[in-house]
Order: structure tokens, then sequence, then C-alpha cells
């Protein structure tokens, strides 16, 4: 039986979802050491465990992570990456039934951003909690709405989709387009945390009850604005109860379809991980927080033909996307680097990197190294580098090192 998981993981919760099972389970984000033994409980257990004084408890471990810092428990200091390698292992235990973690197929986790350093901390942790490192991959909550919502009927994304996400202390909105190209369909989300946000322990009083439903209902108007909606999926915490929502759910519910469904992100990176496990071809190009949403190219002549040379391809995701050419400068002392946003009113634009510390040679007599590694989605950097041109005119220390905006 093949071993297919997806798992969301936030500072206050982890969920995971295996996808042969549709078994879905949901804990808190916290660790926590028995005192007497070298045991570790995550979720309700850990609670209990340090309310009853026998354990040392740790929460907030994303928050940890950023910072850089550690946990002291029993007398020994614990990185975030080892806290949270071992809060993956339990939940993958329990999904699992105790398999053993390196006979899990495919394994993707889905993180609220994108950040390329949170990443690859945490892609270490699943391979340290026994997981294979070619079976681990990461996504953002963004890739993760669209492969759940590419999974329901063509009906329920034919035009727009947005979905809501209220955890205990954010509240997100994400909304989705499909654009019909040439060869294929692309798929375009955007996400945005939203200032109309409230703890949503205020819902357990009628006043806090009113105010969460004013403010849900103002941010729906906003959000939704006049753009035509085939669906609103609600997630999190703050929607699985929704009586103190009227207002916001009978505006909502205007001539389009609404669902809730609880652990939608641990759910969209399982399809995802049984499409990786099957090597199925993606339907859709998809363009979120981890791809870029632009092509980098250059104008280069092959024999005395002009032709355009793809270095970044749209749609790439951004964290292990590189370039690598060598060219030979013809009649000019600059590189140029074109940009083609896939959003076209952004429009196109042309990065020239100039060569003004290189050594003056004839032309077609400098061969140029020139690299492109993405930063993030919205920034690459440019190196430049002189290789010479074989014994006549040896390579020399200069180089150059831009950072320049995509848009």
């Amino acid at each position: 039986m093949s071993l297919n998981i997806g798992l969301d993981l936030c500072d206050d919760y982890i969920s995971g979802y295996l996808h042969e099972d549709k078994l879905l389970l949901s804990a808190p984000a916290v660790v926590c050491r028995e005192k007497k033994d070298d045991l570790w409980y995550i979720g309700e257990e850990a609670y209990r465990l340090a309310l009853s004084g026998k354990g040392v408890l740790t929460d907030k471990l994303l928050s940890l992570l950023k910072k850089g810092g550690t946990s002291t428990v029993m007398r020994k200091a614990y990185t975030a990456k080892q806290l949270i390698s071992r809060l993956i292992a339990a939940m993958l235990w329990q999904l699992t039934n105790g398999a053993s973690a390196d006979s899990i197929d495919r394994l993707v986790i889905a993180l609220r951003s994108a950040e390329k350093s949170e990443m690859d901390v945490i892609a270490e942790a699943a391979a340290d909690a026994g997981v294979r490192k070619e079976a681990i991959c990461i996504i953002s909550h963004s890739d993760a709405f669209v492969y759940y919502t590419l999974s329901q009927s063509k009906e329920f994304y034919a035009n727009m989709t947005a979905l809501f996400d209220l955890s205990d202390e954010s509240l997100y909105f994400y909304k989705m387009k499909t654009v019909r190209g040439i060869s294929k369909t692309s798929v375009v989300v955007e996400s945005s945390e939203l200032e109309e946000n409230f703890r949503i322990g205020i819902l357990k009083k009628d006043s806090g009850s009113e105010l969460g439903d004013r403010i849900m209902t103002d941010a729906a108007k906003r959000c939704l604005g006049s753009d035509i909606y085939s669906a609103v999926i609600l997630t999190g915490k703050g929607f699985e109860r929704t009586d103190w929502a009227k207002s916001f759910i009978s505006y909502i519910c205007r001539k389009r379809k609404v669902v809730y469904e609880n652990g939608l992100f641990a759910i969209g990176a399982a399809l995802h991980a049984a499409e990786l496990s099957e090597n199925r071809e993606p339907a859709y190009l998809i363009f979120s927080d981890t791809s870029l949403a632009a092509e980098i190219s250059m104008q280069v002549y092959i024999g005395e033909r002009e032709s355009k040379l793809v270095l970044v391809p749209a749609g790439r995701p951004w964290y292990d996307a590189k370039a690598y050419v060598e060219v030979l400068p013809h009649d000019q002392d600059y590189i140029d680097i074109d940009i083609m946003p896939v959003d076209k009113f952004k429009g196109r634009k042309t990065v020239r990197v100039m060569l003004e510390n290189f050594p003056k040679r004839p032309d077609r007599c400098t061969k140029a190294a020139l690299s492109i590694e993405l930063e993030d989605n919205e920034h690459m950097h440019i190196h430049v580098e002189d290789l010479g041109f074989g014994e006549l005119y040896p390579a020399s220390e200069a180089v150059i090192d831009e950072k320049v905006s995509i848009y």
C-alpha cells in the first residue's frame, strides 16, 4: 500500500492527512518531554503531561525557528529543527499507525508562507524524522489551496474561487483564477493576511459574536468586491461553527457555492503528494508565492540567427530556479535580460547589466559567465564573471553582482 501524506504545519497546530485512508488528524503544535525519561509527546497529550508537572512543554516552534532560538528542556538546549522533527515524527507515526517513516512514498508539507530558509530547515527536520530526502516536498498554503480546489468539479472553479482561513489569531484571504493559455491553462493564486483579524475566543460571548460577524462581513465585501466567484471555501478553527456569522454567511452565499473544509491545506498537500508519487503531469501551470510568474530570457545569436534563450521559464519554483550561460557580447559592453510577466498588466521589463569594469578587448573576445538565482518570487540575483578568451586574453578578476526586482 502506498503512503502519501500531506502535513499542514503552523505555529499553533499541525494537521496530517493520509491520502490512501482519507484520514485527517490535527493537534496543537506543541512538544513535551517527560521529566523522568527521554519520551516526547505532542498535542493534547503534551498539554496534559505539562499540566501534571511531569513534563516540560515547548510551543510556537515556527516562531522559535524564525528567531534562530533554542529551547532548554531538562538542562539541554534543543534547536527549533530538533523539536519540529519530533513533532513531525509523532504525527507521521499516528497517521501511519506506527509504520516506518522511510516507507512513506511522498510527504508534502504546507507552510503558511514560502521562505527559503524556513523551507530548507523544515525539509531537514522531516528527513531527521526518518523520511527519505527525495520523498519530501515543501509547498505553501497557496499551493495547497490550488491542489485542493482543482480536485473538485470544474464548476467549483469555473470562475474565481475564494478561501477565508480564520485561525486563533489571524485571518487570511486567498483567491484563485484560471487563465486559458495556448498550450496549457494557468492557475493564478494570490494571498494576503487581512487587517480585520480577531481572536476567536471572543466568539464565546454574544457581544463578541456580533463583532466577529461584522468584521467578517466587512472583510468579505472588501475582498470579494464585484468579482464573480464560483465558490467560497471556509477553513480554520474559527469556522468550525458558523452560528456566530449569520450576516457573513448570508453575504457569501449569494449565487455561489459555499463549503467548509477542515484540514484543507493538509488535504491539498496530500493530493499533491499522490500526484508526485504517480508521476502525473500537472494539468495546469500554477503561479503562486512559490513559483515565478514571469519568464526570464535573453536575446542571443546562434550562428547568424537571432533567437530567444529562456533562462528561467514561467511557473518554475523560485527556490530552485537557477540559470548559467556563457556568452560573447557583440558590439556592446552590457548584457540585457528580459522579463516577461504572466500578468500582462505588469508589463515587460529589461534589466541591463553594464560590463564597465571588464577589461577592454576587441569585439567578441570577452567570454562572460552569467548566473541567475532567485531569492524569492520577486527578486533575483545576477552574477557575471569575466572568463577572458583563451590564451590571448586571460580571465580577469572582474565580477558583477546585482540584486534586481523582477517586477
